[in-house]
C-alpha cells in the first residue's frame, strides 16, 4: 500500500512539473510572438492605410493637376491662331495704303468722268445748232466728226478755250455769217426740235462734249483727236466723210 501511494505522488508530481514549467515558456514565447505579429500587423496595417492615403492624395492631386489642365486647355491660344493673328494684322496694316491708292485712282477716273460729262445748257444749245447748220443733212458719223473738230479747237492752245468763242470766232463759220446760226437758235430756244434731224444733232453734240473723239469711217473707228479743219474743199485733208473734208 505504502509503495502505491508513493508511485501515485511522484506520478503526480511529474503531472505537475510538467503543467508549471516548459509549457509556460513555450506559451510566453507564442504570447509574445502573437502579440509582435499582432503589432506588425497593425503596423502593416497603419502602412497600407497610409499607402492608401498617399494613393489617395496622389489620386487627388493627379485628378486636381486634371481639371487644372482641362481648365487651362481652353484659355492657351495654339501656334497657328497666333499666326493667323499676326498675319491678320500685317494685312491690315498693309491694306490701307492699297485702299488709298485705290481711293485715288477712283477720285481721278470720277473726275475725268465728271469733266468729260459736265457741260453747261447754252453750250448744248449752241453746239447742237452749229452741227444743225453744218451736217444736219448727214449722217451720225458726219455730224459727231464737225462737233469734235470744235472741241478739239476748243482745247487747243491755237485757237480759243470756249465752245461760244471757238464758233464766233471771225471768218470760220460760214453759218455765222449768213445768219443760218441764228435761225437753228431760236428753233431751239422755241423747243422746235421734234424732228429727226434735230434730235440726232442734239445726241451728237451730247457724244463729242462728254468727250467722245472717234468716229466710224467705212466700218474702222478712226480717232479725230488731231483734227481741227473741216470743210467742202480743203486742200491736204486726211480724211472725208459725208459732204466734207477733215484734217
Amino acid at each position: 500500500m505504502y509503495c502505491k501511494k508513493f508511485a501515485l505522488l511522484m506520478l503526480t508530481m511529474f503531472l505537475l512539473l510538467g503543467l508549471s514549467g516548459k509549457p509556460v515558456s513555450v506559451s510566453a514565447k507564442e504570447d509574445v510572438t502573437v502579440e509582435n505579429t499582432v503589432v506588425n500587423n497593425e503596423n502593416n496595417t497603419v502602412t497600407d492605410n497610409c499607402t492608401e492615403s498617399s494613393e489617395e492624395s496622389n489620386t487627388e492631386d493627379t485628378t486636381a493637376e486634371d481639371e487644372n489642365n482641362v481648365a487651362t486647355v481652353p484659355v492657351q491660344t495654339p501656334a497657328s491662331s497666333i499666326v493667323n493673328k499676326s498675319t491678320t494684322t500685317t494685312i491690315s496694316t498693309v491694306s490701307p495704303k492699297k485702299q488709298a491708292t485705290v481711293k485715288k485712282v477712283a477720285k481721278k477716273k470720277k473726275t475725268k468722268k465728271s469733266k468729260k460729262a459736265t457741260y453747261k445748257k447754252s453750250e448744248l444749245r449752241l453746239m447742237a445748232s452749229i452741227i444743225n447748220c453744218e451736217a444736219g443733212g448727214e449722217g451720225m458719223q458726219g455730224k459727231l466728226a464737225v462737233g469734235v473738230v470744235i472741241m478739239n479747237r476748243v482745247k487747243s492752245k491755237s485757237f480759243p478755250n470756249t465752245i461760244k468763242k471757238v464758233v464766233y470766232q471771225k471768218g470760220q463759220f460760214s453759218p455765222v455769217r449768213n445768219g443760218s446760226l441764228r435761225k437753228r437758235l431760236r428753233q431751239y430756244d422755241a423747243g422746235k426740235t421734234h424732228s429727226k434731224q434735230w434730235k440726232d444733232c442734239i445726241t451728237a453734240a451730247k457724244k463729242v462734249l462728254k468727250g467722245q473723239r472717234t468716229v466710224v469711217v467705212k466700218g474702222k473707228v478712226k480717232n479725230m483727236k488731231g483734227y481741227h479743219f473741216f470743210s467742202v474743199r480743203l486742200p491736204h485733208a486726211r480724211m472725208k466723210l459725208g459732204g466734207h473734208r477733215f484734217k
